[in-house]
């Protein structure tokens, strides 16, 4: 008998309703691809008419059976002898269904047990409970399931439940079922890239929340592209107020300063041209490719500087202009400076021309890298010995306490005006050519001063730059201060920031494994950024780590932040350490910080930080003692 036979002996039978219905949803997809093919201009070379194969004058098991064979599905079959109770009774499947198993036809012999053992054990229960609730209410159902075959492998089957009926009565249970893996994968897929979506936000990295311009880091970049390729000019550009106001700028002030900077800025530079800020009262301005005429990027300069010079600010309702003075650098494509080491240079004539009272330092070509060096170098080392820092104090709210148990001490660096102001850009450079050990080593010595004039009746933490850690002598300075200003080693909690900067392993877990044995604390600063930060975890004997303000600051409208802080709060907690947010910048994020079960919190919301003012009597509930970088809108303040 051939396929002819079998399609002529099915007409002379009527099928079930459920069967017409199939046959129609066949019918229609086979006459809409009939449909699109015409309309394409398909030559159609055989035109057949629709038959209906599920008409043979054979039992309903028999037929759906070989309804899956023609659509090349597999089926399972269980039958027992008639009645509502499920009793002993036959089970087998088709050729097709062993294969979607993975075992060959006839080499394996159905059982219940065996069936059990080759769905996947977390999907048994859940395909038992669909046979169970389509038997007892005798309807079709479906379900969607894992098998493992025999060599380990994972496929997705979805199945068709139909009844069995004899006279009416239930009889049995067909399962129709196809491999559905490539389909599963692909739905699997489509909704990951729906939650990614979802779940990417903007790089807060990238652009400053208070002035709407590109950070340093990222400028620092485009100037590292362009000096790789095209070549170009970088302008930087060097601001402070010409004019006094009665009162020092607060930080709002200073905000409110910073951005109107930036909107003159992006007017007179246009929107095509890159420009950002690299520093407190710094501006750059990127020219690549370079123009063809190389007084372009002078005259813009020059433009900039008068412009600054003559516009007047509004700042508490009163009007301040700003001394303007700005370095031009010119680069060539394939120099060996760095875009960071160009933005020094900027820098560096953007000072050399406030000295000479010129509007402008040009550079026809970077400055060689042991000048450069000796020059930050220098610049640091003069910082240092003139005392040129201040103290800062800004409150820390204890969530689970909801009152203020803690304060964290902000270093500010002295301008040229003597204006503090915020240290980043400047312990940036101090990192990178070394001598961030010698900061570090002066915040140590006076917080700790600080600390033994008090009372000592509470916590201070004192921060450290991971790139500190790699001095051997570290360990021993510490100790030596906190005996020479008489400080009890349990009221300190040494802090380390830049922990992707942290060079020897083994030097910063013999300083952890030292303080902790003095009776010291530590805890990690900018926590979730930095390289291998979950590896710190693993080997430091770490007490607290505060998560970066990048996941804070826009906590309550982020899913994907809400993610991060909620996994990184419990991963510490399972681990035994306390933890603490940056960056609180309202009620809201205070509430979901609590819900999340963070410990800690810190921003403009808990109180903006303070110039410091101690005394022997003063008395401070907790302080913390921290050299650290403050957030990048708060740039001229």
């Amino acid at each position: 008998m051939d396929l002819d036979d079998i399609l002529a002996l099915a007409e002379a039978s009527q099928p079930s309703p459920l069967e017409l219905a199939r046959a129609r949803r066949v019918a229609r997809a086979a006459q809409g691809q009939y449909d699109h093919s015409l309309a394409k201009g398909y030559e159609i070379i055989v035109d057949t008419d629709l038959v209906d194969p599920l008409t043979a004058d054979v039992d309903e098991a028999t037929r759906v059976g070989r309804a899956a064979q023609l659509a090349k599905l597999g089926t399972i079959t269980w039958t027992t002898g008639g009645g509502k109770t499920q009793g002993s009774g036959r089970l087998a499947w088709s050729d097709e269904m062993a294969i979607i198993f993975g075992h060959a036809p006839g080499t394996l012999r159905l059982t219940p047990e065996a069936l059990g053992q080759l769905v996947h054990p977390a999907d048994v229960e859940m395909v038992r409970g669909a046979v169970k609730a389509a038997w007892e209410e005798s309807r079709p159902d479906e379900v969607g399931f894992r098998v493992i075959q025999p060599g380990g492998s994972i496929r997705h089957v979805h199945c068709h439940l139909e009844i069995l009926t004899t006279e009416g009565e239930p009889s049995g249970i067909i399962a129709t079922g196809v491999d559905v893996t490539a389909l599963e994968l692909a739905r699997q897929e489509h909704r990951r890239l729906a939650i990614r979506d979802e779940m990417l936000c903007a790089d807060l990295a990238v652009q400053d929340t208070v002035t709407g311009l590109p950070t340093r880091s990222y400028l620092t970049d485009e100037v590292d592209r362009a000096r790789r390729s095209t070549g170009g000019a970088l302008v930087v550009l060097a601001t402070e107020p010409a004019t006094r106001l009665p009162d020092a700028l607060t930080d709002e002030d200073q905000d409110q300063l910073t951005a109107a900077v930036a909107q003159l800025l992006r007017t007179i530079v246009g929107a095509e041209v890159t420009c950002g800020l690299v520093g407190s009262g710094l501006w750059g301005v990127l020219l690549a490719p370079p123009d063809k005429h190389a007084e372009a990027a002078e005259t813009l300069a020059a433009r900039i500087v008068d412009t600054f010079r003559s516009h007047l600010f509004s700042v508490r309702q009163k009007t301040m202009r700003l001394s303007t003075w700005a370095g031009l650098v010119h680069f060539g494509s394939g120099v060996l400076a760095t875009g960071f080491d160009l933005l020094v240079d900027g820098e560096h004539a953007a000072r050399d021309a406030r000295r000479n009272a010129t509007p402008i330092t040009v550079l026809d070509q970077p400055v060689a890298d042991k000048d450069r060096t000796d020059r930050c170098r220098s610049r640091v080392r003069r910082a240092v010995a003139a005392n040129r820092f201040a103290l800062y104090a800004q409150p820390i709210v204890d969530l689970h306490l909801n009152q203020v148990t803690r304060h964290e001490i902000l270093l500010r660096v002295r301008s040229d005006t003597g204006d503090a102001v915020a240290p980043w850009a400047f312990l940036d450079m101090a990192e990178r050519v070394g001598e961030i050990l010698t900061v570090d080593q002066w915040v140590i010595d006076h917080a700790l001063e600080l600390i033994g004039r008090g009372a000592q009746t509470s916590h201070y933490q004192v921060n450290i730059s991971g790139k500190s850690l790699a001095d051997p002598g570290l360990l021993t300075y510490v100790t030596e201060a906190i005996h020479r200003h008489n400080v009890k080693p349990e009221c300190l909690t040494f802090e380390i920031t830049e922990t992707a900067l942290i060079e020897n392993r083994n030097e910063a877990l013999a300083f952890a494994t030292g303080i902790r044995q003095i009776g010291c604390r530590l805890a990690l600063d900018d926590f979730g950024t930095g390289y291998a930060a979950l590896a710190h975890l693993k080997f430091l004997p770490v007490d607290l780590v505060k998560i970066d303000g990048m996941f804070i600051i826009d906590l309550c409208r982020s899913p994907a932040d809400q993610a991060v802080v909620s996994n990184l709060v419990e991963l510490c907690h399972t681990l035994g350490i306390r933890v603490a947010a940056e960056y609180v910048q309202d009620e809201e994020t205070i509430e979901l910080l609590k819900s999340s079960g963070v410990d800690f919190a810190q921003g403009y919301q808990t109180g903006r930080p303070e110039p410091i003012a101690v005394s022997p009597e003063q008395q401070v509930q907790t302080i913390e003692f921290e050299l650290s970088l403050l957030p990048q809108q708060t740039a001229m303040g």
